[in-house]
């Protein structure tokens, strides 16, 4: 049986312009500056209105770029244009004094397989950098939402060697289900290892905290942080009144920090082994 996608789109959630798809209706008095680099290293310069991005049936859907189309005016009262996915490298967004507010980048993508092989993935996804060092993290999450109501459904990363010219993938989100999720932090373990593969120093490391991520008091206590935190932002959200939406909303960002200090602490072992 097809599990039909009913709505499904990427909310990045350093950017509130990246989180609104393509309807085909804008009122144009609101769009924003948007800069962008294209594969030839060209630049174009115009007035962002948003992106198309994939629909379809599992698993055909996983298989797409996570955005199909971006599109722009060259003037606020020109036509609409479009540049496919594959012809964009980055997109900045500016405010009106003309500092950037919100930028995404073109990742090509590789991944752990059921064998412990990075592999090459088929499609590309664009993220916003979250942290840039030696080893440079992009994140957003992921929304689903049905009729009115909108679900945060989870908080995914990519990691960039800052020498390299592609992301690996710490979780693989499209095969990630429950048959699998007892592999995942042994995928984790040799993502990080590929993209530190540079540094023997690392390699160590991270064999170090694949035994740490085998203790069972360990994973009680990551599953107590986690826990803590959806708790958290459900009782702030309903302090602050947000309502179920502004609640995932909030719900996560909590997650992504969360995450994102997780994945930090990695790489930052990292930086501080090989400083070279």
């Amino acid at each position: 049986m097809k599990l039909r996608i009913l709505l499904l789109f990427m909310c990045m959630t350093s950017t509130k312009f990246f989180c609104q798809q393509y309807y085909g209706k804008n009122e144009t008095k609101n769009l924003p500056k948007v800069e962008f680099l294209l594969a030839d290293g060209s630049k174009v310069n115009g007035f962002f209105v948003g992106y198309t991005y994939p629909n379809g049936t599992y698993p055909g859907f996983f298989d797409k770029d996570d955005i199909y189309n971006f599109v722009y005016k060259k003037t606020k009262g020109s036509e609409d244009e479009k540049f496919g996915a594959n012809e964009v490298k980055s997109v900045k967004i500016f405010d009106d004094y003309d500092d950037v507010t919100n930028a995404i980048e073109r990742l090509d993508m590789k991944y752990v397989d059921k064998n412990g092989e990075v592999t090459d993935k088929k499609k590309r996804s664009f993220q916003p950098l979250l942290y840039d060092g030696k080893i440079q993290i992009f994140g957003s999450n992921l929304k689903v939402c049905s009729g009115a109501a909108c679900n945060y459904v989870y908080s995914k990363f990519y990691l960039k060697n800052a020498k390299d010219d592609f992301a690996v993938m710490p979780v693989d989100y499209d095969k990630l289900s429950l048959f699998n999720v007892g592999s995942m932090y042994d995928k984790m373990v040799e993502a990080f290892k590929y993209a530190g593969r540079d540094c023997p120093e690392f390699q160590k490391y991270m064999e170090s905290f694949r035994a740490k991520l085998e203790d069972k008091e360990f994973k009680k206590e990551i599953t107590a942080k986690f826990k803590g935190i959806r708790k958290k932002a459900y009782e702030d959200g309903k302090k602050s009144n947000l309502g179920y939406n502004g609640t995932q909303d909030l719900l996560g960002e909590y997650m992504l920090q969360a995450y994102l200090e997780f994945y930090g602490g990695i790489v930052r072992e990292y930086e501080k082994n090989c400083p070279y």
